[in-house]
C-alpha cells in the first residue's frame, strides 16, 4: 500500500481542539475553585489578626512579669492593667522564701476571647 501524501477528505481543515462542552466544564470547575478560595480567605485573615492580638497580649504579659521580677520580694503586690488591648490581672502571695505571682491576660479575638495564665516566682534574698 502506498501513501500518496495527500490528506483524506475528512481531515482537511480539521485541527485538534476542545469542544464547547469541555470548555464549559473547565470553566465551572475553575469557578468552583475560585469561590472556595474566596470563602476561606476571610477565615485566614481573621486567624492572622487573632495571632497578632495573641502575640501582643503575650508581650504585654511578659512586660508586666519583667517589671514585677525586677521588684524586691517584699514589695510585690497584686494589681491590674490594660496594655495593647489586653486586660491583665495579677495576684501575689508571699512566704519566707519567695513571692509567687499569677498573672492572667484576657484578649478579645474575632470569634471568641482568649485567657492565658502565667506564673512567676521571685526569690526573697536574705540579707
Amino acid at each position: 500500500m502506498s501513501h500518496s501524501g495527500r490528506d483524506s477528505p475528512s481531515s482537511v481543515g480539521m485541527r485538534p481542539a476542545f469542544t464547547i462542552v469541555e470548555l464549559l466544564v473547565a470553566i465551572v470547575v475553575f469557578t468552583i475553585g475560585l469561590v472556595a478560595l474566596a470563602a476561606t480567605s476571610g477565615l485566614v485573615a481573621a486567624g492572622v489578626g487573632d495571632g497578632g492580638r495573641l502575640t501582643a497580649a503575650a508581650h504585654a504579659a511578659r512586660t508586666v512579669l519583667d517589671s514585677l521580677g525586677a521588684t524586691t520580694c517584699g514589695k510585690v503586690v497584686g494589681g491590674s492593667a490594660t496594655r495593647e488591648g489586653a486586660a491583665i490581672q495579677w495576684s501575689a502571695t508571699r512566704d519566707s522564701t519567695a513571692a509567687r505571682v499569677e498573672l492572667t491576660v484576657g484578649t478579645a479575638l474575632s470569634r471568641r476571647s482568649a485567657r492565658d495564665t502565667y506564673r512567676l516566682v521571685i526569690p526573697c534574698v536574705r540579707e
